[in-house]
């Protein structure tokens, strides 16, 4: 019996001596909530209907600091074509994060409903994208995180 109690005893001990670190939630970045690859389907974008599934343009948000990301849009049809932004702000607000592009609103990340490339429905990260202030870098975007 008295095996037991000491045994209990020192289990109990180490427990309690376990760094508080451990136990703590790590904080996470603006931007680490936003990385990742985005993908669009018809449902989502009904202009890309015409095009081939496995073809359907994407985008990867990449983190530079804590509150700002680098967004790669890739174009697969009909040439694959890559454009590349760099330095856009994350801005935290109610309902989502905002991206913004010297000054100006170029996309919000929302959770909303999704479809799935076979038209189920959940709730994800919706991450709406219209670039329109550099005639070079035209696009509208519309995925899903991966």
């Amino acid at each position: 019996m008295k095996k037991r109690l000491l045994f209990c005893s020192l289990v109990g001990i180490l427990t309690a001596c376990q760094r508080e670190g451990d136990i703590q939630p790590t904080s996470a970045t603006l931007a680490s909530e936003v990385v990742g690859t985005y993908r669009t389907n018809f449902y989502l974008d009904p202009a890309s209907v015409a095009m081939p599934a496995n073809q359907m343009p994407y985008t990867e948000l990449k983190a530079a600091s804590d509150s700002t990301v680098i967004l790669v849009y890739t174009q697969l049809y009909p040439i694959k074509i890559s454009r590349s932004i760099k330095s856009i702000s994350l801005i935290r607000q109610a309902n989502g994060v905002q991206l913004r592009l010297a000054g100006s609103v170029i996309g919000t990340l929302q959770t909303d409903r999704i479809f799935t490339d076979n038209g189920m429905e959940k709730q994800g990260k919706l991450l709406r994208l219209s670039n329109q202030n550099d005639p070079q870098m035209l696009f509208n975007f519309t995925g899903a995180r991966q």
